[in-house]
């Protein structure tokens, strides 16, 4: 644990929580509240790897959240090496893997494209590309699922709206994906819709006996009141929205009740709605694989898979990394 304490005298910038956690060997995790000096120690880590202990700069993996954490940890490392005068390990820094774990898997694959099958040119999409690719390709889903016209699917079409449908579909998607899970929807148990049903009457009984809530308010809160246990007619109640901090308690439920409507429709139709993920994730793949675009869960999920079933380059890498350091590691997920 690192707590913030005077500076141990004759170790400039280091004190002794973090002089502990510097020196300490083998695998290392520091456990401590903002501000503490958490990057002070994994500078100072990276620092002393390569000015004492000899280890080639770009030996060092460093793994961070964001690109700007990583440049403000790469700017900080190359000051402290300046400081140092080890002006020529400074001037390393430039090819050093200071990174965030996608800015590592990218460029993992951009040195073996070929062994994963993908164009060594490809780009990296951002979250606001993604979404455009991935609503285009649920479109493209959409027809071809819809293209024969069997009454269960039309059904299913109709009873969740295109809109929701697309949301939860997507979301699903890309919630197995950041897991590195297969696209399998497992069996649920359906959730209890009686329940929200009542939660969203009790929250809604309570907005009408507000004499403070707004015409709008209280109208959302009337019709909520009426509203069929039947989970097809529960999954957009987007025509009850109220809005304001009085009717916050009111949202909260109407959405949690949309969520087990949606929930409950989708453990009846697994099936339908299975056949829809495959259509959607090979058309969400042959949209990328036309822009030569990769998005973030495909760096992590093909340089996982790169180094799991390619012997060469995972010996290679092994060889290459004398020592890892990830910062801000409780932001990392299970794929990883």
């Amino acid at each position: 644990m690192v707590r913030p304490v005077d500076d141990v005298p004759g170790v400039a910038g280091v004190n002794e929580q973090q002089l502990a956690a510097v020196e300490a060997r083998g695998e290392v995790f520091v456990s401590a509240g903002a501000g503490t000096g958490k990057t002070r120690v994994l500078v100072e880590r990276f620092v002393r790897a390569v000015c004492d202990e000899g280890l080639d700069v770009q030996s060092v993996l460093v793994i961070t959240y964001t690109r700007k954490a990583a440049a403000e940890l790469r700017a900080r490392i190359r000051s402290e090496l300046g400081g140092r005068e080890r002006f020529e390990l400074a001037q390393q820094l430039d090819g050093a893997w200071v990174s965030t774990i996608h800015g590592f898997c990218a460029r993992l694959l951009r040195a073996h494209p070929f062994a994963v099958g993908i164009d060594p040119r490809f780009r990296e999409l951002d979250e606001e590309q993604g979404a455009v690719l991935r609503g285009e390709a649920f479109e493209r889903a959409l027809e071809q699922f819809l293209a024969t016209r069997a009454p269960d699917r039309l059904r299913l079409l109709a009873t969740t709206g295109s809109g929701k449908l697309r949301r939860n579909l997507i979301a699903v998607y890309e919630r197995l994906r950041s897991a590195g899970k297969p696209l399998v929807l497992e069996p649920l148990a359906e959730p209890d819709l009686d329940g929200a049903l009542e939660a969203l009457r009790e929250a809604a009984q309570c907005l009408l006996d507000d004499v403070g809530a707004t015409e709008n308010q209280q109208a959302a809160a009337s019709g909520a009141l009426d509203l069929p246990a039947e989970p097809e007619r529960l999954v957009d109640l987007r025509q009850l929205r109220a809005g304001g901090a009085r009717a916050a308690s009111y949202e909260e439920a109407r959405k949690e009740l949309e969520q087990a409507a949606f929930a409950t429709v989708a453990s009846r139709e697994r099936e339908l709605l299975q056949a829809l993920l495959g259509l959607f994730a090979a058309e969400y793949a042959a949209g990328k694989e036309r822009e030569s675009a990769l998005d973030f869960e495909d760096l992590q999920l093909l340089a996982r898979d790169l180094l799991a079933n390619d012997e060469r380059v995972r010996e290679s890498e092994q060889l290459r990394f004398r020592a890892i350091m990830v910062d801000e590691f409780q932001d990392t997920n299970a794929l990883q």
